[in-house]
This record gives C-alpha cells, structure tokens and sequence, in this order.
C-alpha cells in the first residue's frame, strides 16, 4: 500500500489495518457530523484569521483559544491591522494561551502576509515557510480552508490512531513516514474536511489521554479498547 508521497507501507501496517478503513472512515465521519462544533475559525472566510487561528491552537485546547480568536478578529481585522499592532498589545491578548512567542511569530507572519498583497499561499512549501507556520497548521489550512486533501496529524491523531490500530508509540511519530503513510491511506480522496474535523472533535471530547471508550463510535474496531475489554474478563 503505497502513498501520495510515494512512501509505502509495510507488510505488518498492511495486515493492521486491512478491513478496517471503510468502516472507521464511515463511522468517525457520521459521528462528526453528529458531533461538529462550530468554532468561529470554522467558518470564517478571512484567510489570515483561519491562518492565525491554527497558530493558536497549537498546544492550546480550542475553548482557551475562542475568546483570544474572537478579540484578535475583532481588533485586526486584516493582516495590514496586525501588522502594525502595538506589540506590548498583541502580547496581552495572546498571553492568555501561554506560549508568549507566538505574538512575536503572528506579527511577523501577518507582515510577511501583507508584503504578498494580503494573500495567504494555497501551497504547502509556501505555507510552511510562513513565520509561525508548521507542517500541522499548513495542512489544517489547506485542509478546512482550501478544500485541499491534507493529512491532520498532531499529538492528538496519533493517540487516536495508534490506539485503534494497536501501534507502539515511538518518539516523533508525527514524522515517522510509515505512520503518515497509514494516516494518509485513511484519509478519504472525498469528504476529507468532514473526516479531519471529526478526528479532531472526537480526539477532543472523546479519544482523550482517559478515554471514554464507552461512548467511542469505533470501539468495536480499537485494539486498545478490546484489550482493555479482555483484561477485565
């Protein structure tokens, strides 16, 4: 099974996830559906919010973020805005997330932002050569704001996945390439906004560090979950 990236996996990945994939695709997905919360850089159509929306969900849960988002959107309104902010006052409405390099890296980027005429890249090399644009944020960008086919995969995924598949976790799997090549196999070619999404809520309210395996739409697919089952007969 090979990948877009021409990775393959190999022969053991295979023989993991073989009869699974439509049927977890599927189930997240109408779960998400069911589940979708509306965070106000969902559904925005301003390209630099969605842009610095995902800088602030790094490391951050999305209810700590809503109200730093919604001031920030309210006051800069453009990246021209943002650009020029006083940076003492770009630092008191971020440093409720923590991580206080973040208002140095969204100064930047909305400057480097605005020398390209207020237009976001729809690229990936371009994205993440973006001050304060990593490889996550670029692909939740092109993912939910671009309407290109991207991977999710962040400290939250691959619990979910590894967890499901009863994979050992090893350090940096989120570079690891046989791991993003299983990732980008369960990625669906259509509907793949709705599935990121839904692995991202369901990792949120659900697959969390306890998980609440109880109510969890594929546990009957979750190696983690049937061997915790087992091990209580």
């Amino acid at each position: 099974m090979r990948c877009r990236g021409g990775s393959s996996i190999s022969k053991d990945f295979c023989n993991v996830i073989s009869g699974k994939i439509n049927a977890i695709r599927k189930l997240l997905a109408n779960w998400g559906r069911a589940h979708y919360v509306d965070f106000p850089w969902r559904s925005t159509k301003n390209s630099f919010h969605a842009l610095v929306a995902e800088i602030m969900l790094q490391r951050t849960k999305a209810e700590q973020v809503v109200p730093v988002y919604t001031t920030f959107a309210s006051l800069y309104p453009t990246a021209k805005e943002a650009s020029s902010a006083n940076p003492e006052e770009l630092l008191e409405i971020l440093a409720h997330l923590g991580l206080r390099w973040r208002a140095k890296k969204i100064s930047d980027l909305a400057g480097e932002i605005c020398r390209r005429g207020n237009v976001v890249p729809k690229e990936f090399e371009e994205l993440v050569a973006l001050p304060g644009v990593g490889a996550y944020a670029a692909c939740a960008y092109l993912s939910f704001h671009v309407g290109k086919r991207a991977i999710i995969v962040d400290t939250n995924a691959v619990r979910l996945w590894t967890r499901i598949f009863g994979l050992t976790t090893r350090k940096e799997m989120r570079r690891n390439k046989e791991f993003l090549c299983l990732v980008d196999n369960i990625t669906p070619a259509k509907g793949f906004r709705v599935f990121n999404y839904a692995v991202l809520d369901h990792t949120r309210t659900v697959c969390k560090q306890k998980p609440l395996c109880g109510i969890c739409p594929v546990n009957s697919l979750c190696s983690y979950y049937l061997a915790t089952q087992s091990a209580k007969e």
